[in-house]
């Protein structure tokens, strides 16, 4: 089998975190960069030994050149949509960090763009393709702490100051918490509620949510309380500028299950040894996940093996289109409770 020939568009952190997961891979290969900035670009391409006629000084070339297969989009947020459509009129498959759109006008009008082009498209939640996750649904699913009542989660990180020209405080770039992080917790419940009555995922039927606004005007701190149909109720929260317990708590009729590293299970990337602690009658019992890959390694190599399967959406619990259009409409609920509008919602 061809290795899967990427390239990436965007030489951020969250960049060199692909690329060195692309060393690892079985089923697919880092071949090319586009950067705006010569510096990055040229930095990015020495580092990951990349070839000076793939080194590509704007997005376009990259899209246009024929020996890329497969691109991966890290910009900030509010250019992904518009690259992930550039990208599938350009017939090249794709994996979108995530949030794939800011919203979900835009998510809905990708994935009409992804259909009409006929490619793969994954929006990058990684976390959903490590092995971890396959097992916290099989311990739902067996209904090992009985009917789920309450799902708590969070992810939030400390940035200390505010830095107004940094992305992440740039109201412009879609920058705040629930669209950089809150969508995690938000993707679990979502897929625990789902799991819990043998679906791939539900949306909630209610939501209720604050938020702390900074200087700026993006979300520093937001919190929502998710109600599902089954009478599950989920607590999600986020931040940038408060440390969180960043874990995922399920409780049940008869105990609860504990996910201590649902996001990030491998520190700096990997190796990973992470655990889902099931508590049940004052005893706590432990599945343990350990291995040499890299964090991005799961969601690189099913992304490419898909690819080379020639299917446009990767299996279930990977984030399909469906969950992908789901997801994005909580997020918005979420924002709009909280009074947080971006100019792409006019």
């Amino acid at each position: 089998m061809d290795k899967i020939r990427w390239g990436i568009i965007g030489p951020g952190s969250i960049a060199h975190n692909f690329a060195d997961a692309l060393k690892q891979l079985y089923s697919g290969e880092l071949i090319a960069i586009a950067s705006r900035t010569s510096n990055k670009l040229e930095e990015f391409g020495n580092k990951y030994q990349i070839k000076k006629e793939f080194r590509f000084n704007n997005y376009d070339a990259l899209l246009e050149n024929e020996n890329i297969d497969a691109v991966y989009i890290a910009t900030p947020h509010v250019f992904h949509a518009d690259l992930s459509i550039k990208a599938a009129g350009k017939g090249k498959h794709i994996l979108c960090e995530k949030p794939g759109a800011v919203n979900f006008a835009q998510a809905y009008k990708v994935i009409e763009k992804i259909k009409e082009a006929g490619v793969f498209y994954k929006e990058g939640f990684m976390y959903r393709c490590h092995p971890q996750i396959p097992a916290l649904i099989k311990i739902i699913k067996k209904n090992t702490i009985g009917n789920i009542k309450k799902i708590t989660s969070s992810f939030g990180f400390d940035m200390e100051n505010v830095i107004s020209d940094h992305r992440l405080f740039d109201k412009k770039l879609a920058g705040g918490s629930i669209l950089d992080v809150g969508l995690y917790p938000v993707s679990l419940s979502r897929m625990v509620a789902g799991a819990a009555i043998g679906k791939k995922f539900i949306n909630p039927i209610s939501i209720s949510a604050k938020a702390k606004i900074g200087e700026t005007g993006v979300d520093e701190i937001a919190s929502a309380t998710l109600t599902f149909e089954n009478n599950i109720v989920a607590e999600v929260s986020a931040a940038i500028m408060q440390n969180m317990d960043n874990n995922a708590i399920i409780e049940g009729e008869h105990g609860k299950i504990i996910i201590d590293d649902p996001w990030m299970p491998g520190k700096d990337g990997g190796p990973y040894n992470t655990k889902i602690r099931i508590i049940k009658n004052n005893k706590e019992e432990t599945e343990e996940f350990k291995g040499p890959e890299h964090l991005f390694f799961f969601e690189a190599e099913l992304a490419s093996q898909t690819i080379s399967k020639q299917r446009n959406e990767v299996p279930y619990p990977g984030m399909t289109w469906d969950d992908t259009l789901g997801n994005i409409k909580v997020l918005d609920l979420w924002r709009k409770e909280i009074g947080y509008n971006l100019v792409e919602d006019e």
